[in-house]
């Protein structure tokens, strides 16, 4: 399944050394966007490079795409389908201070030549796609263009024709995009989300190129009070693992957060978000506030979607943080519209961890959190009303504590502690307060279910 994500990324860190700025698809290790010169690439990058200066002139400033999976102010990619990259080249020519520019660069009977050159007047190169969005074999290149005076972006697409590259404006913004084969027709399709702005809803919409004309083949509803996305997951959306779509996480304030999912339905024609709720205009069914966002779970394929439920002695007004709730983790039943409970897990975000809760400890047991000494302690909930849950905690079953490394070493506290892994200088580790009891875990169980939580 080929798919292409435009999401948010880290932002580069600035390193002290310079380093090659033609590195294809990779991310450079320092944004030299105000250098006049670049260092100087060799061999097959330095002919690139110099046709870039024949066309663009000398002294040109290189800029890099704020986002997605392509950093790299040149980027390599097939788009003439010959079997061989391509070069993108985003730069400002010298002595301009307003607009930006893309260079083509093809090779041909072992000489590199420009194949097409566009202006844009935008002030960022937001992010760079690929795929077959024409139906005509081969990917094009879908940019996003950016400007800081209005905070838009346009869509352009850059398509392989007559031995040029040609230019589609395809007259949609977005707030975050995705390319991928929406309908199993072999070709890519444009899906764009975009937050209330202004008198514009928040939308959703499928684009394709068409006969050389966009055109929306759908569009869709989104939660009206959300004002970014965290997190935008595309592949395998579906329990039975046959259905593809988008998993949108958005911010909807400081501590809430909502899942949206968007996918095509092609027995109907139509763009659908089941999560989204026409009478409120929302999509709270997901909503939380907890820091969790959807995610394929341990290394399998479909993505699954968080609901968070407070444990046993908690409410929403008096948890303290993610250790407070239970996260459960769903799969969705397109058949039936329902989210269908995978896995359970407590999350820890501030040490950077999650636990996989058993079957057997759900609604039987709560946490609670030392920030001081960094543990966590499970207790067994003694319910003592069946109707409201209400109860009290009963005897400690596990204690999850993560040590700095030279304490670990010199000792200190970690009487009754089974190490369980090291990252970071940071020794994670458990020990079991009551092994006899009937809820207590083995230290192998322990270690299966612990996971460090992978940030990119």
């Amino acid at each position: 399944m080929r798919k292409r994500i435009c999401t948010i990324g880290n932002a580069l860190a600035a390193a002290v050394l310079i380093v090659s700025l033609f590195s294809g698809c990779s991310i450079s290790a320092l944004d030299t966007q105000a250098l006049m010169r670049p260092p100087r690439p060799t061999g097959e990058r330095a002919q690139i490079h110099d046709e870039l200066e024949k066309s663009a002139g000398d002294g040109l400033v290189l800029k890099y795409p704020s986002r997605g999976s392509y950093r790299s102010a040149v980027v390599m990619h097939d788009l003439v389908n010959l079997g061989q990259e391509d070069a993108i080249a985003f730069y400002q020519k010298k002595g301009e201070n307003a607009g930006l520019n893309v260079m083509f660069i093809h090779k041909e009977d072992g000489a590199w030549k420009t194949i097409g050159s566009f202006s844009n007047p935008a002030s960022t190169v937001d992010e760079i796609c690929f795929g077959d969005v024409n139906g005509d074999g081969r990917d094009e290149a879908v940019i996003g263009w950016g400007s800081n005076l209005n905070n838009s972006t346009a869509i352009y697409v850059y398509y392989y024709e007559d031995g040029q590259m040609q230019e589609l404006r395809m007259d949609q913004s977005y707030t975050e995009m995705v390319v991928m084969d929406f309908d199993d027709d072999l070709n890519d399709e444009i899906l764009t989300a975009s937050v209330t702005v202004g008198d514009q809803p928040a939308a959703a919409r499928l684009l394709r190129v068409k006969n050389g004309k966009p055109e929306i083949i759908g569009s869709a509803n989104l939660d009206r009070g959300v004002t970014n996305y965290v997190n935008v997951a595309a592949g395998l959306i579906s329990e039975t693992g046959d259905l593809k779509g988008v998993v949108l996480d958005g911010s909807k304030s400081a501590d809430m957060r909502v899942t949206e999912i968007l996918y095509w339905d092609k027995d109907a024609s139509l763009l659908r978000s089941p999560f989204y709720d026409s009478y409120s205009q929302t999509a709270n069914y997901t909503a939380r506030r907890t820091q969790a966002i959807s995610q394929a779970i341990g290394g399998g394929r479909i993505i699954e979607i968080p609901i968070v439920t407070p444990l046993p002695g908690f409410t929403a007004d008096t948890a303290v943080d993610e250790t407070s709730y239970l996260t459960n983790f769903h799969r969705f039943n397109a058949k039936d519209n329902m989210l269908v409970r995978s896995v359970s897990m407590l999350m820890d975000y501030a040490d950077g961890y999650s636990f996989l809760v058993p079957d057997m400890w759900r609604g039987k047991v709560t946490t609670r959190m030392d920030a001081a000494t960094r543990t966590l302690t499970f207790y067994e909930w003694v319910v003592s009303d069946q109707a409201t849950n209400s109860g009290a905690m009963g005897a400690p079953l596990l204690r999850l504590r993560v040590f700095a490394e030279g304490d670990w070493v010199d000792g200190k506290d970690t009487d009754g502690y089974y190490r369980i892994m090291e990252s970071n200088s940071l020794i994670f580790a458990a020990s079991i307060p009551s092994p006899d009891h009937m809820l207590s875990l083995n230290i192998s169980d322990i270690k299966s279910g612990f996971k460090l939580i992978q940030t990119d």
